[in-house]
């Protein structure tokens, strides 16, 4: 019985269905098939694909662009259920490019080009088994490339990104958003260290994170924390006491957006609801009259979303 769960987990349709239904993806369809064409960027894209954003995914419109320098955590791709189309790059990318170290983890997860280190604060939390995620490490030299070049392949159009990559997200992001590509990009998943001492040298922590966005037009609209198990007794029997870390969601703000074109509000319209920030899809559309007019003439029933919106905002 084991054998047959674990191989319905792992099968590519099943799990598409899965979220699919955890979604109620068929309130949105014609919603999917009126995006326009749409940049999604996933950097660190190991082992499975990025289903949060279930709404692009499922759309022909969608350029989905697997980053990821270990090709074998790609696999994936091979038996890809989507609509969207998928791409692969098999290179980790840095801030300039070139070659780079990489700090390969013996879990290869926690593989990073910061160097991974305990501080004094962590060695009581971490415990043997932390220890052994992280270490024994290997230094190697790879080539990189820049998140700005992968973005310039994929088009001039309307981006949104994933970042997660052991404490490197923000200087890799740097590049796109000190770029030509800066004005593509309208949503960013990004993970961030909450910790006063992260476990990897030099990585900001999520204020710095959201100091540097806000710079650029960005709100943190939403975070989704993760604990640190303690390895007292006392602690491990309720996990969640102690944050670790999380996954930040910045979305362009709506005084900025709105001077963008109206394929990128789409867009972000779009990252609102695949992200379940129903109350924040359902003002911005109301108060874009372009972005109304922009999906009826794709023959989205906006009424029927309008009422959509607001049962699951009540739901």
């Amino acid at each position: 019985m084991i054998n047959i769960i674990t191989r319905l987990s792992s099968n590519p349709k099943l799990q598409m269905w899965k979220r699919q239904m955890e979604m109620k993806y068929w309130k949105f369809g014609g919603l999917q098939k009126a995006l326009p064409i749409t940049n999604c960027v996933d950097v660190g894209a190991s082992y499975y694909p990025h289903t949060s954003w279930w709404l692009f995914l499922g759309s022909s419109n969608t350029n989905w662009v697997a980053v990821e320098p270990n090709e074998k955590n790609l696999m994936y791709l091979q038996r890809w259920p989507w609509k969207a189309k998928s791409r692969a790059v098999v290179m980790g990318l840095s801030e300039v490019g070139g070659k780079q170290f990489l700090y390969v983890t013996n879990t290869d997860s926690g593989s990073s080009l910061l160097e991974p280190v305990i501080p004094p604060s962590m060695k009581h939390r971490l415990g043997e088994e932390g220890v052994q995620y992280f270490f024994p490490v290997r230094k190697v030299e790879i080539e990189t490339k820049t998140l700005l070049s992968v973005i310039d392949e994929a088009g001039k159009n309307p981006t949104i990104i994933k970042l997660d990559t052991q404490g490197s997200e923000l200087s890799i992001l740097k590049s796109a958003l000190n770029g030509a590509t800066s004005s593509q990009v309208v949503g960013i998943e990004i993970e961030c260290s909450l910790l006063s001492d992260p476990l990897y040298k030099d990585s900001p922590r999520l204020w710095e994170v959201a100091t540097y966005l806000e710079n650029f037009g960005f709100e943190l609209l939403g975070l989704d924390v993760f604990p640190r198990r303690s390895t007292s007794k006392k602690i491990s029997s309720t996990p969640k006491l102690l944050v670790n870390e999380c996954d930040a969601v910045f979305t362009l703000r709506h005084d900025v957006i709105i001077d963008k074109s109206v394929d990128q509000r789409a867009v972000l319209f779009g990252f609102y609801l695949t992200n379940n920030f129903y109350r924040e899809a359902l003002i911005f559309i109301e108060s874009d009259i372009e972005l109304v007019e922009y999906f009826h003439n794709k023959g989205v029933d906006i009424t029927k979303l309008l009422r959509t919106l607001s049962k699951l905002l009540n739901s």
